[in-house]
């Protein structure tokens, strides 16, 4: 249970350190219009809340432990793959590759939490989980403005490790049989 509110911990402070500030970066250093980059962050947002319950459902027929790997490894070359976008079709489609990866890790890593916590404790197990992201968005954040005023990609690299950093907490903890 603590590795995946770990896990859920670093993968929320990650994403948002980047993300916070990706618009930022897409308008002012990319020169993307405001409106193109709203829109690409819309549908990736739609797009992950869309597929979030078919990734569940999955997860319940295949298991949970690859899944959740899959989606740290891949959202860590998602994110810092955003300072590559060239155009607004690039834009869109790592919107749709952060929007599908971000659909797994949710569902799926409450459907983990459900499954280790005895059914008199889910209540406070998914209150710690969902607390520790709160706090994560917090903490994500602000360090994250200071070290985007230095440099984008060295933020995208910070983030993109602690996906890696998921991806290892799940695989060393949940290691198949």
């Amino acid at each position: 249970i603590r590795v995946v509110v770990a896990a859920n911990f670093i993968a929320v402070a990650a994403r948002m350190s980047l993300v916070t500030f990706l618009g930022i970066y897409l308008v002012r250093q990319a020169g993307f219009d405001v409106g193109t980059v709203g829109l690409a962050f819309l549908a990736e947002s739609l797009l992950r809340g869309a597929a979030a319950p078919m990734f569940g459902a999955l997860s319940d027929r295949i298991g949970r432990r690859m899944l959740l790997i899959v989606a740290a490894l891949v959202t860590a070359i998602v994110l810092p793959s955003f300072l590559l976008v060239n155009g607004p079709a690039s834009l869109f489609a790592w919107s749709v590759a952060m929007g599908l990866a971000g659909a797994i890790n949710m569902p799926v890593a409450t459907a983990l939490l459900l499954d280790l916590a005895p059914s008199e404790r889910r209540q406070s197990v998914l209150a710690a989980n969902y607390t520790a992201m709160s706090v994560a968005y917090t903490l994500g954040v602000s360090p994250a403005g200071y070290v985007a005023e230095q440099s984008y990609v060295a933020l995208a690299v910070i983030a993109s490790t602690g996906y890696l950093l998921v991806a290892a907490l799940y695989a060393l903890a949940f290691r198949a049989p």
